[in-house]
């Protein structure tokens, strides 16, 4: 039985058309819900018409997740040579997380399963990396062997083209070596050397130049090296150092390594500083020489860590010991002031002092 209203009724409950059921008018048209008549509470037996289904839920693999953002902070950190080590603690967590996101039961594995992968390769590549690294860093350090004359690759610049009003500059020249010595403190039990250097070039220096000097016994066995860093200017100079790790070893020989040509620098003799050691005095302390000296810049900026080299030669001209200082700083166009002990050397001693850059 079909159900009639006059359109203008307003909203509310109405006869259905079945006998003993009212149905509802929303002033409009007629619902789904249904009621018994008599029924006015309108809060049970009320029948509704069909509602929309609730959203399905999808389960969510939080581990599975922080197992993949570890991995892949820890893959760009693996292709970056200074922050490696950072990758190579977030990649193995990162893989072990993942494995354990695959046993989670009704979760999604791809987040696991990618943060394993992601976990692989990037160790793959951190490996790469650091040979890389480790290969460079190796070749520089024992590039290259002087016998007589010395060579090093720290710095290499190619010379300015000459033009049609400038003539071609000529090629810079090697290092020449020139007297070595070499000995042990009896009481520290420590190897000292001290190599005399000339760079023949007035108008090339060898900036921030590595000296290896290798301590050999009799038998060939390289027993310590001891490695100085310095800018060597034009003209002659002596360099001193320690072996650490001689022990009760006997040195029978030292060679020099060091920068060969291709690193010199062009630097004009007139636009390039220098130093003037002054006077060098002597005294004594208890057992040990005192040494004193001033040292004079004609830079045009101030120099930091000034080094100053000391040798001291007994009555026959044999070096006997060697020592080094610093000078905080030599101002530009002025002195400073240093002075170093020498320890087990006679105190009659003549004494020579370098100033190196």
């Amino acid at each position: 039985m079909t159900e009639s209203i006059t359109p203008a009724a307003p909203a509310g409950w109405f006869p259905a058309g079945v006998e003993g059921q009212e149905r509802y008018w929303d002033g409009a048209a007629w619902t789904d819900h249904v009621r018994p008549v008599g029924n006015a509470s309108g809060q049970s037996d009320v029948v509704a018409g069909p509602t929309a289904p609730e959203p399905e839920k999808k389960p969510r693999n939080v581990l599975g997740i922080v197992a993949l953002a570890l991995a892949a902070v820890g893959f760009i950190f693996a292709c970056i040579p200074g922050a490696l080590i950072v990758g190579w603690i977030l990649l193995p967590i990162a893989f072990i997380l993942g494995i354990v996101a695959l046993f989670q039961k009704d979760k999604p594995k791809w987040q696991g399963v990618t943060a394993i992968i992601v976990s692989v390769v990037g160790t793959i590549i951190g490996v790469i990396v650091f040979l890389v690294v480790a290969a460079t860093a190796f070749n520089n350090a024992f590039s290259d062997t002087v016998t007589g004359q010395v060579g090093i690759s720290d710095i290499v610049e190619e010379d300015a083209p000459a033009t049609a009003d400038e003539p071609a500059l000529a090629a810079a020249q090697e290092l020449v070596l020139g007297e070595t010595a070499f000995g042990v403190d009896t009481e520290s039990g420590m190897g000292w050397y001290a190599v005399q250097l000339t760079n023949p070039n007035e108008d090339y220096v060898f900036g921030n130049a590595s000296i290896k000097v290798e301590a050999y016994d009799a038998n060939g066995v390289l027993l310590d090296t001891g490695i100085d860093y310095s800018t060597i200017l034009s003209g002659g100079s002596w360099f001193v150092g320690r072996f650490l790790q001689v022990g009760s070893a006997q040195i029978d020989r030292i060679e020099v390594r060091g920068p060969t040509a291709d690193a010199a620098t062009y630097s004009p003799a007139a636009e390039t500083g220098s130093f003037t050691l002054g006077e060098v005095t002597t005294g004594s302390e208890y057992d040990w020489m005192t040494v004193n000296g001033t040292v004079t810049s004609n830079f045009t900026e101030d120099q930091d860590m000034v080094r100053i080299d000391v040798i001291a030669r007994d009555g026959g001209g044999k070096i006997v010991g060697v020592d080094s200082t610093y000078t905080d700083r030599v101002p530009a166009g002025g002195t400073a002031a240093w002075n170093v002990p020498l320890w087990q050397v006679p105190l009659d001693s003549k004494v020579e002092a370098f100033p190196h850059l």
